[in-house]
């Protein structure tokens, strides 16, 4: 099942980006590192509570901050974006991580915007 994203930073693939999935606010995050030069292999997921306006305005470098939990890593080329790579992704990408987060019987948070 595809479902849209909303992402900053792009090299290839969105580098940091949010999703919902049954309720539930994701972040996304594939810091870029200083001492190689180049963005990290995989992706850290967080589950986010709700964000205002204001918070995703500008840069996200520190929204992870933000963060209830982290759910996990899954490497970015398991991701599976859609054609343009910038619109949505296929939640059966995140198989393990999206058990772990029903696993974890988290309840759904209000929507802000749309899925």
């Amino acid at each position: 099942m595809y479902v849209s994203i909303q992402y900053r930073d792009f090299y290839d693939v969105p580098r940091i980006f949010l999703l919902r999935h049954d309720g539930h606010l994701l972040l996304l995050d594939s810091p870029f590192d200083d001492d190689i030069d180049e963005y990290s292999a995989s992706y850290d997921v967080y589950l986010m509570p709700e964000l205002s306006q204001e918070a995703l305005e500008g840069s996200w470098a520190h929204l992870r901050e933000s963060a209830s939990c982290q759910l996990g890593c899954i490497p970015v080329a398991a991701v599976e974006f859609d054609a343009t790579k910038r619109n949505a992704i296929d939640t059966g990408s995140l198989g393990a991580l999206l058990t772990a987060l029903q696993a974890m019987n988290a309840a759904p948070m209000k929507a802000t915007w749309p899925d």
